[in-house]
């Protein structure tokens, strides 16, 4: 039997995402002003482990108590059409990865009352995330398709309310402090930012105004293959944290960021050219030149808004080619990188 006779099921027009401001256990980054509405979500997920943790003692035969643990991740992962702008502010500066990477944000999930209606004046349920800490980011693009990215982040809470005004429990707890969770959060008006919403197309980055190089500094070939016609390509840093424990204390009183992270960027391209003079065309002098390699990104918005990124200093990790019936020859590169090395270019 149905609960809710005016919502039997919830589909995407029932759902919108808000984002706190850092840090995640702070009046300031929670109020009205500081909370942005994320546009373009096009998934939300969410899962946990309890870490129950089974103790026995002598003279019983089976496992007498069982104890929840505190130091579980709520894995949040959030995929957007990519605009470049509040989500990825949350760990890219205005030319390259914040120094600090230790701080985190609190995430307002609304769910609306009816089924067919996207009106969230009225939104009566939250799912609220609090200590979210970005884990890992990749970015990807195919032909004929838009520029989407997906964040993951390492959550210490996750809590349902029901809406009754603009004022709700701030999810975040305090975790250098006393470890409770005592703050609110003043949401936004809904509507308002809805309505604010305009000409969304034109923030977004399609694929045939997307343009990304690679160049060796030593040679301007990949080897084997002269680097064009890229059809897609996957790029991804993640961002590898260790839990920091103290006696007195429940939670861990930080994810801190660790800086043995290595980014990631796969390509594929359409091959018609082999590279059959120089270094890079025999694998033994290839790998005595021990190249790097310069790979630019350029994307312009539907709006004419361009973002230049580079990596340098990338490093060739695996090359692959293919060719099959009723198929071109395609070329797979894997680089790896320092993330530091990815700047606005």
């Amino acid at each position: 039997m149905t609960i809710n006779i005016d919502r039997p099921s919830i589909s995407y027009e029932n759902v919108s995402l808000l984002k706190g401001g850092a840090t995640s256990y702070s009046n300031t980054s929670n109020n009205a002003s500081s909370i942005k509405l994320i546009p373009l979500l096009q998934d939300f997920s969410f899962n946990f482990d309890t870490k129950t943790e089974d103790v026995l003692s002598l003279g019983d035969k089976f496992y007498s108590k069982r104890v929840n643990r505190y130091d579980v991740d709520v894995n949040l992962d959030i995929s957007i059409v990519e605009t470049f702008e509040d989500m990825f502010s949350g760990f890219f500066g205005s030319s390259e990865l914040l120094s600090d990477l230790n701080k985190d944000v609190s995430f307002y999930f609304l769910i609306g009352k009816k089924k067919n209606n996207d009106n969230f004046s009225d939104a009566d349920e939250t799912i609220n995330f609090g200590n979210a800490f970005i884990k890992n980011f990749s970015m990807s693009q195919s032909k004929n398709q838009l520029l989407s990215s997906k964040y993951s982040y390492s959550c210490s809470n996750v809590n349902a309310e029901q809406l009754v005004s603009s004022t709700l429990s701030n999810p975040a707890i305090d975790l250098t402090g006393t470890q409770l969770q005592d703050l609110t959060s003043t949401l936004p008006n809904l509507q308002t930012l809805f309505y604010s919403q305009s000409n969304l197309q034109n923030k977004t980055y399609p694929a045939y105004k997307t343009n990304i190089t690679i160049s060796g500094v030593k040679s301007e070939d990949i080897f084997l293959v002269k680097p064009d016609m890229i059809e897609d390509f996957n790029f991804e840093i993640p961002f590898n944290r260790q839990k920091i424990f103290t006696l007195g204390k429940k939670y861990p009183m930080q994810r801190r960021f660790k800086n043995d992270s290595q980014g990631s960027l796969s390509v594929s391209c359409i091959t018609s050219e082999f590279v059959v003079n120089g270094n890079d065309s025999n694998l033994k002098d290839f790998l005595n030149e021990n190249d790097t390699y310069v790979i630019n990104f350029n994307f312009l918005s539907e709006n004419g808004t361009p973002k230049n990124f580079e990596i340098s200093e990338a490093r060739l990790k695996t090359s692959s080619h293919s060719a099959s019936l009723t198929q071109t020859l395609k070329s797979s590169f894997s680089f790896d990188f320092d993330p530091f090395e990815f700047k606005k270019a």
